[in-house]
Parts: structure tokens; C-alpha cells; sequence
């Protein structure tokens, strides 16, 4: 009789005890969706931009992008490829543990490579929405996070996650993003100024497994002060590539674009 009273009560407690562990914690969500958003893989890929000014007009550059794992940190390298009185624009992006990230751009109409003040990570990226800091890694460092509840966004269950920046801050006052449950990829982020109004809103659409990794192919960035938006959209994504390490050089950025790397090979 005991021994069926103590197996009964053993099958309750493996039954409760998912509900009683409950929602990771906020910091755990937001460190999943960096691990989701930034594979361990190398990688290249195709990314037109698409901008959308208040009068309705659209702009467009077409860039090819390398990401790469190195010892000293992660490196993100984005090389402009039209139109031809852009080509050859590069950005460079360092990931750094314990200090900011690091940036350099070339610019071919002024021929030299500028490394890019931590303030400067903020400036917006060829007149886009996106700035370059949105357009490297998701940043861990400096800020608080709080779990607000949970939501269904695009028909899809999601933790609702914030991040209270440090203060004082002269960009963004804090974050607020939608992961979903399945793939910890983000949904939506909501980011807002200095003075506390929502200033844009950034969409993740179209993801799809590439190579067993879940893949996000297109990131609209709207503008909701300005009445402007940015469409990234992303193709022929390509995991563990054969990536040099000294793309990632900075002096070599003026040589970037011409890289045979971005040269289509034949199957």
C-alpha cells in the first residue's frame, strides 16, 4: 500500500514539475536569441537594402556580407557591390567580450579607413534606418533585462523581453523584443529614445532553415518619428564557408570588394 501511495505521488511531482519550472529568466532569453540570431558557423550571404523615404521614393544597395568565429572575436565584414558609385563601401564589425565593439568603414570617395568612436556606432548606415550598431552583433553588455509576460506575435508564441539601457544614454533608452518560444529567433524589437517614445520598430520575417540553422530573411526597420522604413532583405546564404581570416583585416577593406570570395563559382 505505501509503496503505491509514494508512486503516485512521485508521478504528481514529474507532472508539476514543468509548470512549477516555469519561463526562462530574461537574461537567459535574450543570451538564446544572440546564440539563434549569430550562429557558431561561418558564413556569407547576399543583403539588398531597400529604403523608404516620406515622399514615397526608394533607394537600393546590394551588399555581400562574411561572418566569421575568430580567436580574438567574432567579425561581421559587409562590402557594398551596387550601385557602382557606392561599390566598394566596407564595414567592419568586432565583437569584444568585455568592451565595445569595435567598427571601421572605408569610404572610396575620401580612399581611407576610419575606425569608428564607440558614439559613431550609432550613426546611421548610408542614410538608412538601420544604424551600424543595428546592424552588428546584439549587444550583452551594460543594461538590465526584465521578463514582461508572454504574447503571440505573427501567429507565433513568444517570450516579451526588455532591456533598460545604462544611463545616461543618448540613443536608445531601452529595448523591448518578442522571441519566439520554438526557435529564440526575435519577432519584433521596439526600441526607444532618450526621452522615452517608441522611435522604431524592427520586424524579422521569412525565416528559414538553411543548412539546419533557422535563418531570418528579411528585417524591416521602421522609422515611426520619421515616417520612414528599411527592408533587409537576405539570399544565397551559405554556412561553413571557406573564409579567409584576413578579409577581416582592417587595411584591407579598400581591397574587400574585389575579394573572390564574392565571385559566384560554378557548380
Amino acid at each position: 500500500m505505501r509503496f503505491r501511495v509514494y508512486t503516485a505521488l512521485a508521478a504528481v511531482l514529474v507532472a508539476v514539475a514543468p509548470a512549477m519550472a516555469g519561463p526562462p529568466n530574461a537574461q537567459t532569453i535574450v543570451q538564446g536569441m544572440k546564440r539563434a540570431l549569430e550562429p557558431d558557423r561561418p558564413s556569407t550571404r547576399t543583403l539588398v537594402l531597400a529604403m523608404r523615404a516620406p515622399d514615397g521614393s526608394t533607394t537600393e544597395w546590394t551588399a555581400r556580407q562574411a561572418r566569421k568565429r575568430l580567436p580574438d572575436g567574432n567579425r561581421i565584414l559587409t562590402v557594398i557591390l551596387e550601385p557602382d558609385d557606392l561599390k566598394g563601401v566596407g564595414l567592419l564589425l568586432r565583437e569584444q567580450k568585455d568592451h565595445p565593439d569595435e567598427q571601421w568603414m572605408y569610404l572610396p570617395s575620401i580612399r581611407r579607413v576610419r575606425k569608428i568612436v564607440p558614439v559613431g556606432a550609432y550613426e546611421s548606415f548610408l542614410g538608412t534606418d538601420f544604424t551600424l550598431a543595428d546592424l552588428g552583433f546584439v549587444n550583452l553588455r551594460d543594461r538590465k533585462y526584465s521578463l514582461l509576460g508572454e504574447a503571440t506575435v505573427a501567429e507565433k508564441p513568444a517570450y516579451k523581453v526588455q532591456e533598460v539601457l545604462a544611463a545616461p544614454h543618448f540613443h536608445y533608452s531601452r529595448i523591448v523584443s518578442w522571441v519566439a518560444k520554438d526557435s529564440m529567433l526575435p519577432l519584433r524589437r521596439d526600441y526607444y529614445d532618450a526621452a522615452n517614445q517608441l522611435w522604431k520598430t524592427e520586424l524579422y520575417q521569412d525565416a528559414a532553415v538553411i543548412d539546419g540553422v533557422p535563418t531570418v530573411l528579411r528585417i524591416r526597420m521602421e522609422d515611426k518619428q520619421q515616417d520612414m522604413d528599411t527592408e533587409l532583405r537576405v539570399s544565397e546564404v551559405r554556412y561553413d564557408a571557406a573564409i579567409p581570416d584576413d578579409l577581416f583585416d582592417p587595411q584591407r577593406l579598400p581591397q574587400a570588394s574585389k575579394h573572390p570570395l564574392w565571385t559566384p563559382t560554378t557548380p
